[in-house]
């Protein structure tokens, strides 16, 4: 059998180091919270910007897709299709903002107004908050239709706000020929104002 033996001197000297280890100092403890402190500071108002640019890319970017699907749709299917602003997202609603959700369908009688046997083609439920949105147009700013050709009897201007922050706001217009694109000012070159 082999046994190995350690001193009664090695052992107490491990135990020693080992007691010797345990807990931090008061002065550990402010130092660390100092640090912290100021990672805090700095990051956490970087990480809300983050945050608040994040949301609003992918909400312009969502209702860009939107406007696009509803026109290609439109095209495809040869019809009027309509975008309309939609609390339940089954039927348009002529109250309220952009912001609390919108459908595409197609727009068979063509009434700008779903019917049962109009099929829908997409809906979408409310932006998070605080994002705002909301359209302005020369006729309507409760929908838009797309003729089959892919272009719309009016223009406008959707504006999307983060907070009611104009200075992070968004725009798109829109063209009657069905362009969509991407500015930081109004159609005419003004500064964007947020939705109230």
């Amino acid at each position: 059998m082999d046994v190995k033996h350690t001193s009664a001197g090695a052992f107490a000297h491990g135990h020693h180091l080992a007691s010797a280890c345990k807990g931090t100092s008061l002065m550990d403890i402010l130092t660390t919270m100092a640090i912290a402190s100021v990672l805090f500071g700095f990051g956490i108002p970087g990480f809300q910007s983050y945050v608040a640019n994040s949301r609003l890319v992918s909400s312009t970017n969502l209702l860009s897709r939107s406007l696009a699907l509803a026109r290609s749709e439109a095209v495809k299917r040869e019809t009027p299709v309509v975008i309309c602003k939609s609390q339940n997202q089954q039927n348009c609603t002529k109250t309220g903002k952009w912001r609390q959700g919108w459908i595409i369908f197609e727009d068979r009688l063509p009434d700008r107004q779903r019917d049962k046997n109009e099929p829908l083609i997409f809906a979408k439920a409310a932006l998070p908050a605080p994002v705002d949105l909301d359209y302005a147009a020369f006729r309507s700013s409760n929908f838009i239709a797309f003729r089959a050709t892919g272009i719309t009897k009016t223009n406008g201007t959707f504006t999307l706000c983060y907070n009611q922050d104009a200075d992070s706001a968004r725009a798109l217009i829109l063209s009657k020929t069905g362009r969509i694109r991407f500015s930081r000012t109004r159609a005419d070159g003004r500064p964007l104002r947020c939705p109230k």
